[in-house]
């Protein structure tokens, strides 16, 4: 049994617990929560002497039981991850509970070490790494303290701080040499405003989309950068349409099965002038990828890794479940009709037979006067730019008939308004079109790399040109060109509608220290992502190559061999010369060297007794040539134990300890002799 009161290794553990409890507040179920937070409120009050005894274990088994029963009930709706999840924390709280024992403890800080590696899963920016870090650091204090609580805590944190030190260039080599294995479990899907966009766009949503200022990845270029107006990033096409909803068609995703069970991946042909660059997105849980058109893998790894479909779409091969890190090579100029055209055209002449009648008047009636697909093009653009159409994050609702709504009579949306509508006219017009999302802009850091941020978020169509194939407009850069140009900002700026906005805050860019340390902060975000969360297999083979040059077995077993050996010098270098260099205390080493001469004389010192009550019984068994020496050594021995003293009494005191062990060892001889 180990007591609780005052126990700072438990309440320490109790702490670090409870963070970890809160900093997986979203994969947890409340009820659990609450669970965690009387376990801690309990454990607090036993330390701080408010309660004097911890529930009874029939009280905890019988909590135990009806929580698994609720736990078991939830689990098929949570998935195996989340469940296991929901299952160690609510296992750590009964445990923080039952806190009675020595095995309770190694066990509970023990699961508190798989709930950091947990939240990892979830969370793996800077700032929660840093977090995590911390709390690794107060777990190992809380170690220190059960296993040397006499030390104190300020004595166990300076331990661990060094320990830690010792630590880092160790925890670097196996960072760069540990094979790098995907997730071995299938990992939960998030919600679409937690991801970015969705496979399916109702008029609106990009627009709630365009109210976040989270990052949706970052890009660096090799070489030319592309211009602002060039900057649409292709994520989704979308090309079934119900009168109300753009969603990905059922159709296409069963020709895209049909082709990746058999392994025919598109491969368009590529010409002209190309952009190269690199993209590291955030986790979506989805397989969507960004890419400027047309854009094909630009190495090995990434060919590997992506699958071109051919609507000109990218998407990886496994859910993006954490930064996801490939380069590609994009062809501005290359023609888009290079797909199956039957199929392109029979899925995109699609549309509902009912609603939105006078939309279907008014390209009746345009159509009669433009039977050329070009020019009845030219006037659907003309009449968005003639007609007083405003650019808004807050458009009305329109429930009903919402083209007709939008078109004739509200005439204020956001980019998906604009782009369903045109694409549901052309339609209409027996001209195949259809919806792609993504993203459009970007904000460039110098030349270094390129951030894309969810308000970047937007939509436009493609319309099939007999000669060109898929040709891009976009009905949003003709009401509000400046949100092409230059951006969300500048467009929503003049709009004024900066209420409720990602930039309602803007007004703080003025100053200019507040500006510098949010760009120092994005470039510290972007080196952390790019070269710790994009360490990935690719990354590490070839740092290893530029390392020992050619990757050979005999290569790799030597370089294994090396770092192995590398890490063995640094264990050596922080604790040998530690033990051999520390400066001697002879004091201690005299009075144990005489207690081993009276052991000679088979009289031994109890681990409880301390040195003066030992002395008193030496004094009792032996003669006084043996324990006047003894009680010399003992009352130097406790000077320099409890006592401060100068270097010179210090001296002296070494001195005078060597004279009386001596004189001991001569006694103990001649005792022996006879």
């Amino acid at each position: 049994m180990i007591s609780s009161s005052k126990n700072h290794a438990h309440i320490i553990l109790t702490l670090v617990f409870l963070c970890i409890s809160l900093s997986l507040l979203a994969p947890v179920m409340g009820w659990i929560l609450i669970l965690v937070v009387c376990a801690v409120v309990m454990r607090s009050a036993l330390y701080l002497d408010l309660h004097k005894h911890a529930p009874s274990v029939r009280t905890l088994n019988l909590l135990a039981l009806l929580s698994a029963i609720v736990l078991a009930y939830f689990s098929l709706q949570l998935g195996v991850l989340l469940g296991m999840i929901n299952l160690l924390v609510l296992a750590c709280s009964l445990k923080l509970m039952q806190l009675r024992s020595i095995k309770d403890y190694y066990q509970l800080i023990t699961c508190c070490g798989f709930l950091i590696g947990c939240g990892f899963i979830f969370q793996n920016s800077i700032g929660f790494s840093l977090f995590y870090l911390v709390l690794t650091l107060l777990l190992l204090l809380s170690l220190a303290c059960h296993i040397s609580p006499s030390l104190g805590i300020n004595k166990n944190l300076k331990r661990i701080a060094v320990m830690g030190v010792q630590a880092l260039p160790i925890a670097v080599l196996l960072f760069i040499v540990l094979p790098k294995i995907g997730p071995l479990w299938q990992m939960p899907t998030s919600k679409s405003h937690q991801t970015g966009l969705a496979e399916k766009v109702t008029p609106g949503d990009i627009a709630q989309l365009s109210q976040s200022a989270d990052l949706a990845f970052r890009v660096t270029f090799s070489g030319n950068i592309p211009l602002p107006q060039e900057r649409y990033w292709r994520a989704i096409v979308m090309e079934e349409f119900d009168g109300k909803t753009w969603r990905v068609s059922p159709e296409r995703k069963a020709i895209q099965r049909q082709y990746k069970q058999y392994n025919k991946e598109f491969k368009p042909v590529l010409s002209g002038r190309y952009f190269s660059y690199q993209i590291i997105t955030e986790p979506t849980h989805q397989n969507w990828l960004y890419s400027i058109d047309i854009g094909v893998p630009d190495s090995p790894q990434s060919a590997n890794q992506i699958w071109q479909s051919h609507e000109y779409q990218l998407t990886s091969n496994t859910a993006l479940v954490s930064n996801f890190q490939y380069s590609l090579r994009s062809f501005p100029d290359a023609l888009l009709n290079q797909a199956l055209y039957s199929v392109d055209h029979r899925i995109n002449t699609q549309r509902p037979d009912s609603g939105n009648p006078e939309t279907q008047r008014w390209v009746k009636n345009l159509r009669r006067q433009f039977p050329n697909d070009q020019e009845f093009i030219n006037q659907v653009l003309a009449f968005f730019a003639e007609q007083p159409f405003e650019y808004t994050l807050q458009p009305p609702l329109m429930q009903s008939n919402p083209v007709d709504t939008f078109l004739f009579e509200q005439q204020q949306g956001f980019c998906s308004h604009y782009a369903s509508a045109m694409a549901y006219i052309l339609r209409l017009a027996d001209i195949p079109a259809r919806l792609v999302t993504g993203y459009q802009g970007g904000e460039m850091r110098e030349q270094d790399y390129m951030s894309v941020y969810q308000y970047d978020a937007h939509a436009w169509i493609e319309a099939w040109h007999s000669d060109k194939g898929w040709q891009r407009y976009d009905p949003t850069a003709i009401v509000a060109p400046n949100r092409v140009t230059f951006g969300l900002k500048t467009a929503i700026e003049e709009a004024a509608e900066l209420i409720d906005s990602p930039f309602s805050l803007d007004g703080f860019s003025s100053i200019a220290w507040l500006t510098d340390v949010r760009l120092f902060l994005q470039d510290i975000d972007f080196v952390w992502t790019k070269w710790i969360l994009g360490f990935d297999k690719s990354a590490q083979k070839d740092l290893i190559k530029s390392l020992i040059g050619e990757l050979t077995p005999k290569k790799l077993a030597l370089f294994g061999l090396s770092v192995i050996g590398l890490i063995g010098l640094l264990l050596a270098f922080f604790f040998v010369p530690s033990l051999r260099g520390r400066k001697r205390d002879y004091i201690s080493q005299y009075y144990q060297k005489s207690e081993k001469l009276l052991a000679k004389l088979h009289i031994y010192r109890p681990k409880s007794q301390g040195p003066l009550d030992f002395a008193n019984s030496v004094e009792r068994k032996l003669p006084n040539s043996l324990h006047q020496p003894f009680n010399q050594v003992t009352q130097i021995y406790m000077q320099h134990q409890y006592t401060k003293t100068t270097q010179q009494q210090a001296s002296h005191n070494k001195a005078l300890m060597k004279i009386q062990w001596l004189r001991l060892k001569k006694a103990v001889s001649r005792q022996l002799k006879h």
